[in-house]
């Protein structure tokens, strides 16, 4: 089992800035964790490969009914030592991680991570890795933002 995590960089030089990492084994989340805790690096969307595809009806990603868009919708970042995940797939609506109550609200360009949401890192490796092995919603408490 793998998935996919691609996140934006931000640069002022460089606004189309990205990276991309394919995850394929537990040890490898914790660097895509490293690697989504340096400077700059904003949050990754992850796609898992052994997940369905859906029909893109609406034309989200291209022309409707021909392009394939994954089944879920998960979104993962670090920020000022906390870890935030969100999670939402056909039998789960869009959940956060409950997390730290002193943890701060995390907002970005794609996906706002609301106050309280935020884990500690290896909670959200622990996540992480079990996505990685089953491909479904991890174990644990959620809420819904």
């Amino acid at each position: 089992m793998s998935f996919t995590a691609v996140w934006p960089i931000g640069d002022q030089d460089d606004t189309d800035a990205a990276d991309e990492m394919t995850v394929d084994a537990p040890e490898a989340v914790d660097a895509l964790l490293t690697r989504l805790s340096e400077p700059g690096a904003g949050p990754a969307v992850i796609e898992h490969q052994d997940r369905p595809l859906l029909e893109d009806t609406e034309g989200l990603l291209g022309e409707p009914g021909v392009t394939k868009i994954p089944d879920h919708d998960v979104v993962v970042a670090l920020r000022d030592g906390f870890g935030y995940l969100t999670h939402a797939d056909p039998e789960h609506d869009q959940a956060v991680l409950a997390g730290d109550p002193a943890s701060p609200d995390y907002r970005s360009e794609y996906v706002d991570f609301p106050a309280g949401s935020g884990v500690a890192p290896d909670v959200l490796a622990a996540a992480l890795k079990e996505f990685l092995v089953t491909g479904r919603r991890p174990e644990g408490d959620w809420s819904t933002p």
